[in-house]
C-alpha cells in the first residue's frame, strides 16, 4: 500500500521468517560463529536460545543458505504431543529413508544411513525449532542419537533451537543427561538502540527505500515500545509506514510513531518496559551437552539452497563459513 509512495520494491517489516532481511547485530554474528563452530568441529549438539521474536528461525534459515555441498540438513517442525516412535520415523522420512517397525529397527536404519554419510565425507545435520515444545520422551530419543560415532566425531549434528524454557527443562532431573551433551550454547538477545537504527536500515535498504526513513527520536520510541524484539520492531515499523502513507509524510516522524502504537494499543513505552524480558549474556561454545528432539518433517538439502543468496549472507557466507572450514 505505501511501497510507490516510498519507493520500495517490497515490503521490508513482513513478519515472514526471511533470510535476505536477516540484520547480523553483534549478538547474531557470535551464534552464526558459534553454530558452525559446532559444524566444524562435529561437536555433536548444539543450543540456540532466545525470547520469542528475537530471530531464532530466521539465523537457523541463514545458517542453512550458508552451508556448502556436501552437507545433508533438514529442519524438523515440532508437534507437541509427538512419541519418540513418531519422531523418529519423521527422522527418517526427512532424510528420505524409509522406516522399519519398531524403535530398534528405525534407529538401526538411521545408524546406517549415518555411518554411510561419515564414510562418504558428508555432515548430516538435523535442525529441531521451538524445541521447548517437545515431549520429554522425544528429547530423550533424540539423547540417544548423540551417542553414534566414528572417529572421534559425532555422526549426527544437532541444533537445537527453542525459547528460554528449554533450558529450564535440560536442567531438570529428566533433561540433565541431554544437558551434559551440549557442546555449544547460543542466545539471541533483544536489540539495543543502536542496533534497532541498524535493523531498521539494513531492511529498508535491502527491500530497496532509504536507509534514513526514520527520525532519531521515531527509532527511539520504535526501540522501546518493541523492547529491541525484532518482531516486534516490524509490526510497529510497519504501520508506521503505513501512517506515514496516510499523512504524506516523508519521514517517520515521533508523532507518527505515537499514532501506530495507538492503532497497536502498545500503551507507554514506560509502563511496558517493566514487562520486558531479561537478556542473558550472548552465547559462546561450551563444553557441555544438549539434544534435540524431532517431531514432522520438512528436509531439505544444502546444495538446493546453495543458489541464490542475499548480498548479506554472500558476505557472511565467505567469512564465517571459510573460518569455521565449511566455506568453499
Amino acid at each position: 500500500m505505501y511501497l510507490d509512495f516510498y519507493q520500495l520494491r517490497e515490503y521490508p517489516f513482513s513478519l515472514a521468517c526471511d533470510p535476505r532481511f536477516l540484520y547480523f547485530s553483534s549478538g547474531h554474528k557470535e551464534a552464526m560463529a558459534g553454530l558452525l563452530y559446532g559444524l566444524r568441529e562435529r561437536k555433536g549438539v548444539a543450543l540456540l536460545l532466545g525470547e520469542p521474536g528475537t530471530g531464532k528461525t530466521t539465523l537457523l534459515k541463514a545458517v542453512l543458505q550458508m552451508l556448502p555441498g556436501g552437507v545433508v540438513a533438514q529442519t524438523l517442525d515440532t508437534p507437541l504431543h509427538a512419541t519418540p516412535a513418531e519422531a523418529l520415523r519423521a527422522i527418517l522420512a526427512g532424510y528420505g529413508l524409509e522406516a522399519g517397525e519398531g524403535l530398534s529397527a528405525m534407529q538401526a536404519r538411521l545408524e546406517q544411513f549415518l555411518h554411510e554419510r561419515h564414510q562418504a565425507g558428508e555432515c548430516v545435520l538435523l535442525i529441531i525449532d521451538e524445541a521447548q515444545d517437545l515431549n520429554p520422551l522425544v528429547l530423550e530419543q533424540v539423547r540417544l542419537l548423540t551417542n553414534l560415532e566414528a572417529g572421534g566425531h559425532k555422526l549426527l549434528q544437532i541444533i537445537l533451537s527453542g525459547q528460554p524454557e528449554l533450558a529450564a527443562h535440560l536442567r531438570t532431573v529428566n533433561g540433565r543427561a541431554l544437558h551434559q551433551r551440549v557442546a555449544v550454547r547460543c542466545h539471541l538477545a533483544a536489540l539495543s538502540v543502536e542496533e534497532t537504527r541498524a535493523y531498521l536500515s539494513a531492511r529498508l535498504e535491502q527491500a530497496g527505500g532509504r536507509k534514513l526513513l526514520f527520525e532519531s527520536p521515531a527509532v527511539e520510541r520504535v526501540h522501546a515500545l518493541a523492547h529491541g524484539v525484532p518482531r516486534v520492531i516490524n509490526v510497529v515499523a510497519d504501520h508506521c509506514l503505513l501512517a506515514g502513507f496516510a499523512a504524506q509524510a516523508e519521514v517517520v516522524s515521533l508523532p507518527l510513531v505515537a499514532r501506530a502504537a495507538a492503532r497497536l494499543d502498545l500503551g507507554t513505552p514506560a509502563a511496558a518496559a517493566a514487562e520486558a524480558p531479561a537478556a542473558p549474556p550472548p552465547a559462546v561454545p561450551a563444553n557441555a551437552p544438549a539434544s534435540m528432539p524431532a517431531a514432522a518433517p520438512r528436509a531439505m538439502t544444502v546444495d538446493a539452497l546453495a543458489g541464490g543468496r542475499p548480498p548479506a549472507l554472500q558476505r557472511f557466507a565467505s567469512g564465517w563459513a571459510r573460518w569455521a572450514g565449511l566455506g568453499k
